[in-house]
């Protein structure tokens, strides 16, 4: 390994975008969040360390690539690198700095990172951004951009970045950063201002500042470069214990690159079987492939085994779990009427179904279904593998199911909380976070539950935009919160469900007691039960809001349970 060696910002992404600086497989893809990137130039604009580059400097020109988040172009180069560690850093600075498209894990929109003129010099907090909302497996009501902008204090617009939003992409003292660093000149960011002579006491100021943020391209990492006469696999467990130190890549992360590292252009097989799983509606990632891989091959999940398994033991492995993992799909799918992973309170159910249809040969009979069936419903509901060490539960599961002894699983869930039977407390505070929200929308489509304006079964492979299935509050949020409800008793799942965008957008902030009243008459009551709406009208008014929550828990309740008792064991 040399002594670190300083390259620019500016120079480490001409260098990366013009394929002189490629990434190996053993690397993972781009998985930063807006945040993290927002976070990253905060620090860069402050001056502060944010770590190394590290790299390998080889002519070998038969190592098998992964493809960059950004483009590159196809030059040929005598030397390249292999760039090791920075990935995420230096993809962000590429898009940022040339202002090339690139999808963050949490977005649909390619990135945009404003700066604010007016930061405060101390602000150091870094909790802010439109995209800090919990995740769900829906989009939202129209009115969660609302909730949003009332989480951005006019305190947090005090700081030197923030992702974008429409309400800082209105204000002139807020301006893109990729604007700025594709910029000649800073004259246009401050005539928009109002800033029109050197006399403006701003002018200094904001002068001063923007040439700051432009000079973050200046900014320096110390970048470390293998030598030329490492073997791969050598190169591997470097990328290994670097990154095992740091405790900054995942532990499939770690795995792939030791799996590459035997089992060249294995990335390219995997991938292949992610896409197939996709067409499908299943996006399964590596990560969870992987660890079916290991648990098939070992019969238990953890990746601490990997540096053991041979090349021959990895291949005849996968071959298994790929058809393991195709068969728990459809499994889930038309058995569970589980639609795809986004209904999984863990992906870890994925594995452990996975395992045990390995273990069957796919044998499988109406009894071991109906245990599954009892098992799958209370664990994914309850959060099995959610709390403390789900590799852990995951072994434990596993064993079982290599014992032959699936019942066990049950005993083992009642271990876990204490019994199996699901009560009214157990659905008491939960959101859409809970494995209870996804599971009350599972059963409200096996129940087919409809939209309430174009009578479209609920689903989530909706492909249509306008048909695209939302949770929906049916109290609706702007009404509670003048109110002076709670946000957790607003977002309780008593007052959720589940229609199309269309619907939603009609029904807007509108009175339960008005559109349900009209939904009433024109379909009468069976739809709103498919949903279990209560149909006491008097529930429907504001001023009974905690009442209708308490009744349609009762309800939910209802629809678990009848399930429950219609699976026989």
């Amino acid at each position: 390994m040399t002594t670190p060696h300083p390259m620019s910002i500016l120079d480490l992404v001409k260098e990366f975008e013009r394929g002189q600086m490629q990434l190996p497989e053993m690397q993972r893809g781009y998985v930063w969040k807006s945040t993290q990137v927002r976070d990253l130039l905060d620090s860069l604009y402050r001056g502060y360390p944010t770590g190394n580059i590290l790299r390998w400097e080889t002519t070998d020109n038969s190592i098998e690539l992964r493809n960059a988040a950004i483009e590159q172009t196809c030059e040929k180069w005598v030397n390249s690198y292999l760039l090791l560690d920075g990935q995420q850093r230096l993809t962000s600075l590429a898009a940022i700095i040339q202002g090339k498209p690139i999808y963050v894990r949490d977005s649909k929109k390619p990135i945009d990172i404003y700066f604010n003129l007016e930061h405060e010099e101390n602000s150091y907090e870094t909790e802010l951004g439109n995209d800090e909302a919990d995740e769900s497996i829906f989009e939202a009501d129209d009115d969660d951009e609302n909730e949003e902008e009332e989480k951005n204090s006019l305190d947090s617009y005090k700081k030197p970045f923030i992702v974008a939003n429409n309400r800082v992409k209105q204000d002139p003292n807020w301006v893109s950063v990729t604007e700025v660093f594709k910029a000649s000149d800073i004259t246009p960011f401050l005539e928009r201002i109002g800033i029109t002579n050197l006399k403006d006491p701003r002018y200094k100021k904001y002068q001063e500042r923007l040439g700051k943020l432009m000079s973050i391209r200046d900014y320096e990492f110390p970048v470390i470069t293998l030598k030329k006469d490492l073997k791969y696999d050598e190169v591997a467990d470097i990328f290994v214990r670097v990154n095992s130190l740091g405790t900054k890549l995942k532990g499939s992360d770690l795995a792939l690159a030791q799996i590459t590292s035997k089992w060249h252009g294995s990335l390219k097989t995997f991938d292949e079987f992610h896409d197939e799983c996709k067409k499908i509606n299943w996006d399964v990632s590596i990560g969870i492939l992987l660890r079916t891989l290991i648990a098939i091959i070992t019969g238990q999940s953890k990746f601490k085994v990997v540096s053991s398994l041979s090349l021959e033991k990895l291949q005849e492995g996968w071959n298994r779990t790929k058809e393991a993992v195709s068969f728990a799909l459809a499994y889930l799918t038309q058995n569970f009427d589980v639609e795809n992973q986004n209904l999984l309170s863990s992906p870890y159910f994925i594995t452990t179904l996975a395992y045990f249809v390995d273990a069957k040969n796919k044998q499988i009979t109406e009894r071991e279904t109906n245990i599954l069936k009892k098992w799958f419903l209370i664990a994914n509901a309850k959060g099995r593998y959610s709390w403390g060490s789900s590799e852990t539960k995951l072994d434990e599961d596993l064993s079982a199911i290599k014992q032959g002894n699936i019942e066990k699983l049950l005993d083992i869930i009642a271990a876990q909380f204490g019994r199996l039977d699901i009560t009214i407390d157990d659905l008491r505070g939960k959101n859409r976070t809970s494995g209870f929200f996804k599971t009350m929308f599972t059963l409200m489509h096996r129940n087919k539950a409809r939209d309430w304006n174009t009578d479209l079964v609920i689903s989530m492979k909706h492909p249509g935009k306008k048909d695209k299935i939302e949770f929906h509050h049916i109290f609706p949020k702007n009404i509670l919160r003048g109110e002076k409800f709670e946000r957790k008793e607003i977002n309780d799942i008593a007052n959720l469900t589940f229609i199309g965008k269309v619907t939603n957008i009609k029904i807007s902030d509108n009175d339960p007691d008005v559109y349900l009243e009209a939904i009433l008459k024109e379909r009468g009551e069976g739809i709103l039960r498919e949903h279990c709406i209560p149909t006491d009208k008097e529930l429907w008014k504001i001023d009974r809001f905690i009442d209708f929550t308490n009744k349609r828990r009762e309800l939910l309740l209802e629809l678990i349970n009848k399930y429950l008792e219609e699976i026989k064991v």
